[in-house]
């Protein structure tokens, strides 16, 4: 549809002005990353690009809302949630706030979304009674918002595993297969995350930061939450399936090793690759073949529409994923 594409368009072009304007006006040491032990960067970027990536996204979901499909209810939630996550990820980025106020705003940005979706949103319907769906909403979110900022740890990485999947949701929608609502969510902050990409190329110059990577995992379990409505679980899981793994295999092999998971790492299965001599365009590239891959198997699993197209599809692509990390942790020569 016509509107997804416009909406994807004013979100990149937005961005890309906005960053270029913004770099030239803020200092160069103004939110500079620090230089640490667990860097996968070899030069000091700027964490500016939440400052622009958000709003872009917020007012291209203003400007586009009536066209989408947002309501204004659900759109006030969202936009203030993200707002409340802007600004936290950004004294994030300037202080160094404790983790319990981090999480503290992150439950109460989720829990404002799922009041947004209002009490008849239902996912599991059959599975769950009705007051525990809100909770299933609320984890989903928190979960959502901190796999995309632990996962935002190298040039172009949240671009192409974040981004790509977004693009695809919009993708789905522009073929008719899903609805305008999540298409038009995945369509803004695709665009801003196209518009970012020329900053965040490698060697990257400016990072996205907490201001930018909290909002955006927000927004894009949003959008996957109202995909798996539209369409179906599966496919929710599906299309986002490469940080669902890297994110979740790490979690479990820092918990076998008896490590505390909530403290800052660098052991996702892409750093993994990066710090064995893997160039950081060669794992992007993987990723962002697999996702690229991930998406065509969403496109034609929602084509043949029947359970045992869903359930091959999402086969193959857990088998895929599940290779690709193999290789990043150096395993496949092991096999």
């Amino acid at each position: 549809m016509l509107i997804i594409l416009a909406a994807f368009l004013f979100a990149a072009v937005s961005c890309g002005v906005g960053l270029v304007v913004l770099t030239r006006i803020l200092p160069p040491d103004f939110l500079a990353a620090q230089m640490t032990a667990r860097s996968n960067h070899s030069i000091a970027a700027r964490q500016i690009g939440g400052l622009i990536v958000v709003p872009v996204i917020i007012t291209t979901l203003l400007v586009f809302s009536d066209d989408l499909g947002l309501d204004t209810p659900f759109l006030f939630c969202l936009v203030t949630a993200m707002i409340g996550l802007w600004i936290i990820g950004w004294l994030d980025d300037r202080y160094e706030l404790s983790e319990t106020i981090r999480l503290a705003v992150q439950l109460v940005a989720a829990c404002l979304v799922a009041y947004g979706l209002g009490g008849n949103f239902r996912l599991l319907p059959d599975l769950l009674p009705a007051p525990l769906e809100p909770v299933l909403v609320v984890v989903v979110l928190m979960v959502a918002i901190n796999v995309t900022n632990f996962m935002d740890g190298l040039d172009l990485m949240t671009v192409v595993g974040t981004g790509i999947p977004l693009a695809g949701i919009a993708l789905v929608c522009a073929l008719g297969l899903a609805g305008l609502a999540s298409g038009g969510m995945g369509a803004a902050a695709a665009g801003a995350l196209t518009g970012f990409a020329f900053h965040n190329r490698p060697p990257a110059r400016v990072f996205l930061g907490d201001s930018g990577s909290l909002p955006l995992g927000l927004v894009a379990g949003t959008a996957l939450l109202v995909l798996a409505r539209e369409t179906s679980i599966i496919i929710a899981l599906l299309i986002p399936l490469y940080y669902i793994l890297d994110a979740g295999t790490t979690v479990l092999l820092r918990l076998f090793e008896g490590e505390n998971i909530l403290k800052a790492h660098s052991k996702h299965a892409y750093q993994v690759a990066k710090r064995a001599g893997w160039s950081v365009m060669k794992v992007v590239l993987h990723v962002a073949v697999l996702n690229l891959m991930l998406v065509a198997c969403v496109v034609a699993a929602l084509l043949f529409n029947h359970p045992m197209s869903l359930a091959a599809f999402l086969l193959i692509g857990t088998v895929a994923t599940l290779l690709l990390l193999l290789d990043f942790r150096g395993r496949i020569r092991k096999l």
